[in-house]
């Protein structure tokens, strides 16, 4: 749901009227009484939105198989990466430009703090996405996310290749 994710990365916002004029028109579009209005209420949304810093992309095509609250679970962990690197003190981000680059295959580095931490929100994005397909993310009876005390996911890292290589050798 793209309004979980707009909510998230609204919180780690600072105040401004192009802010207040995005969480006015999710809410309009909440109470919007047809598909038609919400969808004007979502244009507004993302022309505003375009305009500011590390806002959400709206991903048009199929429909999540994320559940509402595992929606904006996901968002808010994706939103907590960023604001962890954005702790990081500006005097320190060329010193991390010049050593963290990208994927090998990608080459280059990265342009900004923001593009790396973008990336990094991707990355912690797909390793939850696989982790649930592969059964490695802890759920509730219900099948939403079991989270620990401090609201994070609880995922058992993937084997290591000494783990995954010793799997079948105790039956020979």
């Amino acid at each position: 749901m793209n309004t979980s994710k707009v909510r998230a990365w609204a919180e780690n916002q600072p105040e401004s009227d192009n802010l207040q004029a995005v969480l006015l028109s999710l809410t309009l579009g909440d109470n919007a009484a047809t598909d038609e209005l919400r969808s004007t209420y979502w244009t507004a949304i993302r022309s505003i939105g375009s305009t500011m810093p590390n806002f959400p992309k709206a991903r048009r095509g199929r429909e999540s198989t994320l559940t509402d609250n595992q929606e904006i679970v996901l968002a808010t962990v994706e939103e907590k990466v960023a604001a962890a690197y954005a702790s990081i003190p500006t005097e320190y981000h060329d010193i991390l430009l010049s050593v963290i680059v990208p994927h090998g295959r990608t080459g280059g580095v990265y342009a900004s703090i923001d593009d790396m931490v973008a990336n990094y929100k991707k990355q912690a994005h797909n390793y939850i996405m696989q982790s649930l397909k592969d059964g490695r993310v802890a759920l509730t009876d219900e099948g939403e996310f079991d989270l620990d005390k401090s609201g994070m996911l609880q995922i058992t890292p993937r084997p290591t290749k000494d783990e995954d290589s010793e799997g079948g050798s105790e039956d020979e």
